[in-house]
């Protein structure tokens, strides 16, 4: 358990890093997760920037160079296109599913702290949802039904451990197992399938980032109770 939850800054470095070769390969924005609009200036030199932001972001990262600071960037970046581009659409398109989940994915690329709210969101989008969830998941696949209502549960149980702050390292630990099994079993086939289509490619390294905060939340979670087992006798 303790190897999985050491990879999880590696598993985001590795994801951040896709993305911005995501973006030179394709000489865009990535259409989902940073709708910048076309009529934004210097919109291209702006790409430019980005992708060698998380690219180099993501290689201090692997190499432990100026990690912390590396991990601070990158999250203050998906914070200002947070702000500047998921919000005022979300606002303005409220009742539009899709603007939620987008938002809040990059809410949990953003921040640890607003964990608990997006896995509370999705919980409820895939109650409201849940035939097209169930068409998500492969043929191939036994109770297809029961798996929905177990990602749901899931969702739920996470969502709610983290806001009471009990068995978060815990909780986060098998988050990360579901959405690492997700970037195995169904976002890497489908884009695979489809090579030449970002979007599939940008959610399959969407899951790996989300997989890799969720490890490094219970990383970070399990360290903090080991010191308070170690400390709580010397009072």
């Amino acid at each position: 358990m303790n190897k999985f939850r050491g990879v999880g800054p590696y598993f985001y470095a590795a994801a951040v890093a896709c993305f911005g070769v995501i973006q030179l390969v394709v000489q865009n924005f990535l259409t989902g997760l940073l709708p910048v609009p076309d009529f934004v200036p210097l919109r291209w030199w702006w790409m430019i920037l980005t992708s060698g932001i998380f690219i180099l972001a993501a290689v201090a990262v692997f190499f432990r160079f100026r990690q912390q600071l590396a991990m601070l960037l990158l999250g203050l970046v998906f914070t200002i296109f947070l702000l500047a581009l998921h919000l005022p659409v979300l606002l303005a398109h409220i009742y539009v599913g899709g603007n939620w989940a987008a938002t809040f994915e990059m809410v949990m690329l953003a921040s640890h702290y607003l964990f608990a709210a997006s896995l509370l969101l999705f919980a409820i989008q895939h109650i409201m949802y849940n035939e097209y969830i169930i068409s998500l998941i492969p043929a191939w696949m036994p109770a297809r039904t029961f798996l929905a209502y177990l990602v749901i549960a899931a969702y739920l149980l996470c969502g709610v451990s983290f806001v009471i702050g009990q068995r978060v390292g815990l909780a986060a630990f098998w988050l990360g197992v579901m959405f690492g099994l997700w970037v195995l079993l169904l976002h890497a086939p489908r884009a695979i399938g489809k090579w030449n289509v970002e979007a599939e490619w940008t959610s399959l390294f969407v899951a790996l980032a989300v997989c890799g905060v969720a490890f490094s939340i219970s990383r970070r979670e399990s360290a903090a109770d080991l010191a308070g087992i170690i400390v709580l006798p010397r009072v």
